[in-house]
């Protein structure tokens, strides 16, 4: 499997909207090469996941004397509820309890994860993404949502380096600290899935249903 990344960066940023960057991740597999398939079944690679994310390049906002506070309340209320679960209301420093850094490059918020139902190994495709999107000082969050079934499991969340903040519904990931399938899989696991135009034709149906309060995407 690929990974196809697409990522939108302003080439001045001017405003604070240029300040969150849009995320799209295709997780690509092979398809197969059949003699008299249809021509649909003849492309080498066929879309079985998408993840959407975005990013606040929080300290190059401060850098240009930007108020993170600012920024959020003008992205969206995803990440107004971020910033006031993260931090402490007066201050605006990060809460205690959290055991964070003091500097954090970036924040990352996956909004929505889809991938095939016939893709057994979803922890190691996870990964993947979530290493092809965040680097070093960088936090990612996201909604938890249990019992869904286009979600990961618990255990696969904990795998993965995710810890739920207490009273809130969002789970953290702090690129600072080992987590489980890292240390088992410091390159990532091998994902074998062969694709044909069924299964693109499937994730894109679904894709439009998650996303259909989001028309910018």
């Amino acid at each position: 499997m690929h990974l196809n990344v697409n990522v939108r960066i302003p080439v001045a940023r001017v405003t604070e909207a240029d300040f969150i960057v849009p995320l799209l991740v295709d997780v690509l597999a092979p398809g197969s090469f059949v003699e008299d398939a249809p021509g649909d079944d003849l492309q080498s690679e066929f879309v079985v996941g998408r993840v959407w994310a975005e990013r606040l390049d929080w300290a190059d906002a401060e850098e240009h004397g930007l108020s993170a506070a600012r920024i959020c309340q003008q992205a969206s209320p995803t990440w107004t509820h971020v910033l006031n679960t993260l931090t402490r209301k007066r201050s605006r420093r990060f809460r205690k309890d959290l055991d964070l850094n003091d500097f954090i490059g970036k924040f990352i918020f996956v909004h929505e994860t889809l991938l095939h139902p016939e893709i057994e190994d979803r922890l190691a495709v996870m990964d993947g993404v979530l290493n092809s999107i965040s680097a070093s000082e960088t936090l990612v969050l996201m909604h938890y949502e249990q019992g869904q079934p286009h979600h990961l499991e618990d255990w696969e969340y904990r795998d993965l380096g995710f810890k739920k903040i207490a009273r809130t519904s969002l789970l953290l990931k702090d690129s600072r600290y080992r987590y489980p399938f890292g240390d088992a899989f410091p390159g990532g696991r091998q994902v074998e899935l062969v694709a044909n135009a069924e299964h693109e034709s499937w994730l894109l149906e679904h894709w439009d249903g998650l996303i259909a309060d989001h028309p910018s995407l």
